[in-house]
């Protein structure tokens, strides 16, 4: 292992910290529904905290991770943003529309 993939913990603690975040949310709102693509009326103070650093951190690494794959500049920032979408995007909606649909069938969550 190379010096240069030691950036790849920063990935690793950004995302959990991304996690975290929307964990943090959903059980704030336990019995309302979530908005799918805005922040809530009130979102807590460390799911914000959490997910700002979160992003930082896992953007950061993946920037200085993508020099590590020996291709054009394009391709690294291409594969960037696939990573960003399936890491970040993905699950966050998937967790506010399963919150959301419990919400409406009257499932509280545990």
């Amino acid at each position: 292992m190379t010096g240069e993939w030691a950036w790849s913990i920063l990935i690793v603690v950004g995302a959990a910290l991304w996690f975290w975040s929307i964990r943090l949310t959903v059980r704030a709102y336990r019995d309302e529904r979530l908005p799918m693509w805005t922040n809530p009326r009130k979102a807590p103070g460390r799911a914000v905290a959490a997910r700002a650093f979160g992003t930082g951190l896992t953007m950061f690494g993946v920037g200085m991770t993508t020099g590590v794959v020996d291709t054009e500049p394009w391709i690294a920032a291409v594969l960037a943003g696939a990573f960003f979408a399936v890491v970040f995007v993905a699950p966050h909606a998937i967790s506010v529309a399963v919150h959301n649909s419990r919400v409406d069938r009257g499932i509280t969550p545990a």
